[in-house]
């Protein structure tokens, strides 16, 4: 092309550029084209741009060489395109013109840069955040992301409901009350030191009734590592402070905000990894990130509905015709894979026939699955480094009284004989940071509510077996035997 230069007097160099480069005159037909436009489409000089990679028969509506063949100007567009090979391309494109030496516009430069899995990962990334939200909407927990100044900027629907439309208020204002930061708030030392924290507060709903609240304050990290913002997230503990004596609840709060802490390092890692993931465009990496973050939201949940559990009076919703054996293997079910994970085996074990009964069956399963989830973490929890395996047996059977039994029997770290009398006293755990005592108080209050018995045998070292007895329909007495 003697004679042309572009407007800032740059000589040839489309073809070092590592993005689709094509000159234009006039009447849109193609003049020269750089090396990588010629290795992904087919476009002879002298066929007209539309039909090169567009398969139009006319001059696209929006063109962006037209607009600077009139305007003599740079002009931008995002458009579709079709290679050589059939594929469909998203291409950002930039239009440039070429003056010779009297100034006169003879061709336009169009530059145009592959763009189509930049869209795809922000389509992705916009349907994991709206994945992020239905998830967070459905925690039963008040979530809130809060700036550098204590304002709420995000809040999912358990805090809009409870506190309202507070985005943009102070969190002070929003459900303490108040008109300055707290003395010891959570939210300032995670954004000072980067770290977790967690605290026990009470918090001023939107119908001005007060509730305590144990809190999680964690720091959300941008792909620098700079914290841009801290997420709070309080369980209401009002009704549990009601039941329990103030030392029984400190105890059990201190529990669970350690609990809530380690699940929500969990929560940030996955989150970190997905973030990774889209930076480094492996989708692996965002998936197995995805599975973690949900793990961790499960867990979470899983507390904070323990907890509801627990609070409330209720009344049983009793169904006839339940099968104690069919809620056993589902049960079993969830829990074989984890189980297996941490090379722990667990079995099942019914009687000769499945029998039937007046039981709520949801009440039922969570009595199961509290059971089983202790018994894996005595085995998780066991110190014994020389045994060799751990398994557990549960069991669902009736009786000869026609009382329908459930053991779950673990081979793990047994219970001190000095520990064995607080089993069934509220809140108790073994496992330290990992453990509320919720599980048992959940036991507890399924076997009352069926009019049954609960005990457990134990041995320092050789494992602990849980049995409850329910007997065949719910006459409401309560016969919970604290006994070990």
């Amino acid at each position: 092309m003697p004679g042309l230069v572009s407007s800032s007097g740059a000589p040839h160099w489309w073809d070092a550029l590592p993005c689709y480069l094509s000159v234009q005159d006039e009447q849109l037909r193609i003049i020269e084209t750089n090396d990588l436009f010629r290795r992904d489409f087919d476009a002879a000089p002298g066929e007209y741009c539309y039909r090169a990679y567009k398969h139009r028969d006319s001059p696209c509506a929006d063109c962006p060489v037209l607009a600077t063949l009139a305007t003599g100007k740079n002009h931008t567009s995002r458009e579709s395109v079709v290679t050589r090979d059939g594929r469909e391309l998203t291409v950002a494109v930039t239009s440039s013109p070429l003056f010779d030496d009297l100034g006169r516009i003879v061709a336009v430069v169009e530059m145009f840069t592959d763009i189509t899995e930049i869209e795809a990962l922000q389509r992705e990334a916009q349907r994991s955040k709206y994945s992020y939200r239905r998830l967070f909407d459905i925690v039963p927990c008040y979530i809130s992301l809060q700036d550098r100044s204590f304002r709420i900027t995000e809040a999912n629907k358990l805090f809009r409901q409870d506190f309202g439309e507070r985005k943009g208020t102070h969190c002070y204002e929003a459900y303490k009350g108040g008109d300055a930061i707290c003395d010891g708030c959570p939210v300032q030392k995670s954004f000072a030191d980067g770290e977790v924290h967690s605290s026990e507060e009470s918090v001023i709903t939107r119908d001005g009734q007060q509730a305590s609240v144990v809190v999680t304050s964690m720091p959300i990290h941008d792909a620098r590592g700079e914290i841009t913002a801290v997420m709070e997230v309080s369980t209401n503990v009002t009704e549990i402070k009601r039941l329990q004596s103030l030392a029984t609840v400190g105890l059990a709060v201190t529990g669970m905000a350690h609990r809530m802490k380690n699940i929500l390092m969990g929560l940030k890692g996955g989150i970190f990894v997905v973030n990774d993931g889209f930076e480094m465009r492996d989708n692996d990496a965002v998936e197995d990130g995805w599975d973690t973050v949900k793990r961790n939201v499960d867990r979470m949940s899983r507390v904070a509905l323990d907890l509801l559990f627990c609070s409330k009076d209720r009344e049983p919703n009793l169904e006839d015709g339940v099968c104690p054996e069919t809620i056993a293997q589902e049960v079993h079910d969830l829990f074989r894979l984890r189980s297996a994970a941490e090379s722990i085996e667990l079995r099942l074990e019914t009687g000769p026939s499945p029998h039937h009964g007046r039981f709520d069956p949801e009440a039922l399963h969570n009595l199961m699955t509290n059971l089983v989830a202790n018994a894996v973490d005595a085995c998780r929890f066991d110190p014994d480094v020389d045994r060799k395996q751990h398994e557990i047996v549960l069991r669902c059977f009736q009786d000869d009284e026609g009382a329908t039994v459930i053991e779950v029997a673990d081979n793990g770290a047994g219970i001190p004989e000095n520990q064995a009398s607080k089993v069934l006293q509220g809140f108790f755990s073994t496992k330290g940071t990992e453990g509320t005592g919720l599980g048992l108080l959940v036991v507890q209050k399924v076997v009352e509510e069926h009019g049954g018995n609960f005990s457990f045998t134990t041995e320092e070292g050789q494992g602990t077996t849980f049995r409850v007895a329910l007997p065949h329909g719910s006459n409401k007495q309560k016969r919970v035997t604290k006994k070990g």
